[in-house]
C-alpha cells in the first residue's frame, strides 16, 4: 500500500522534487551569472540525495556545521567540505582522520589561540591543514571584526608561518534572518561582501595568501 500524507509515519521528509530541482537550478544559475562558486550548506537539508542534486547542478563542494555531518557526506562521496564552525582543539584528531582518509576538509578560526592550536597539532602530525579566517561583518556572532586588521593579520601569520595553508576568509551575517525587505537584505549583502573583501585585501597587502573570499547566506543570496 502506498503511503499518503495521512498514513505516512513520522518523522519523515516529504519533498516536492520538481520544486526542489527548480530551486536548485535557479540558485545555481544566479551564482553562475555572477561568476562565483556556490557551496551550499547541507545543514538545511541534511540529505545526501539533495546535496548530490546540488552538486550535479554545478555546486562546488559543501558546507557543514558538524564533523559528524562531514563524516556522513564524505562517506557518501563528497570530498570538498568546509567545516564552518570555529575549530575547537579537541576536535582536531577527528578532522585529521577525515583528511587522512582523503577528505579535502577545510577549517575556520577566529582567534590566535585556535590558530596556534591548529598549527601546533598540524606540525606534530605532519599535516598542513587548510584554514580560513572567519570575518564578522554584522556584529552578530563569531568572527574577526572587519576593522580589526591587527587581529586578522596575527591569525593569518600564525597559520601561514606555522606551516598551515591559509585558504582565505569567509563571513556569514546571521542577523540577515531578522530582515524582511529587499532593500535591507541588499544593504546587508553589500556589507558582507565589502567587509570580507576588505579582510582578504588586508591579508594580501601584508604578503599573506587569501585566495578565497566566501560570503553569503540564504536571505542575502
Amino acid at each position: 500500500m502506498q503511503d499518503t500524507l495521512l498514513t505516512l509515519d513520522t518523522p519523515a521528509a516529504v519533498i516536492d522534487l520538481d520544486r526542489m530541482q527548480r530551486n536548485i537550478a535557479r540558485m545555481q544559475q544566479r551564482m553562475d551569472a555572477q561568476g562565483v562558486r556556490l557551496r551550499p550548506h547541507v545543514k538545511t537539508s541534511k540529505s545526501v540525495p539533495v546535496a548530490a542534486a546540488q552538486r550535479a547542478a554545478g555546486a562546488s563542494g559543501i558546507t557543514v556545521s558538524t564533523l559528524k555531518e562531514a563524516e556522513q557526506f564524505f562517506a557518501a562521496g563528497t570530498t570538498d567540505i568546509l567545516y564552518a564552525v570555529s575549530m575547537a582543539p579537541h576536535r582536531l584528531p577527528q578532522a585529521l582522520q577525515l583528511r587522512r582518509r582523503g577528505c579535502d576538509l577545510k577549517l575556520i578560526v577566529d582567534s590566535v589561540a585556535a590558530a596556534q592550536a591548529i598549527a601546533a597539532f598540524g606540525r606534530e602530525q605532519g599535516e598542513a591543514f587548510e584554514v580560513w579566517i572567519e570575518n564578522d561583518t554584522d556584529g552578530h556572532r563569531s568572527g574577526v571584526g572587519a576593522e580589526d586588521a591587527p587581529l586578522l593579520l596575527a591569525i593569518g601569520r600564525t597559520l601561514h608561518d606555522g606551516g598551515m595553508r591559509l585558504g582565505g576568509v569567509l563571513t556569514h551575517a546571521g542577523s540577515n534572518y531578522e530582515l524582511d525587505t529587499p532593500e535591507a537584505l541588499q544593504a546587508l549583502a553589500e556589507r558582507e561582501r565589502a567587509g570580507c573583501v576588505q579582510a582578504a585585501e588586508a591579508l594580501r597587502a601584508a604578503g599573506l595568501p587569501g585566495p578565497v573570499v566566501s560570503v553569503g547566506s540564504t536571505p542575502t543570496a
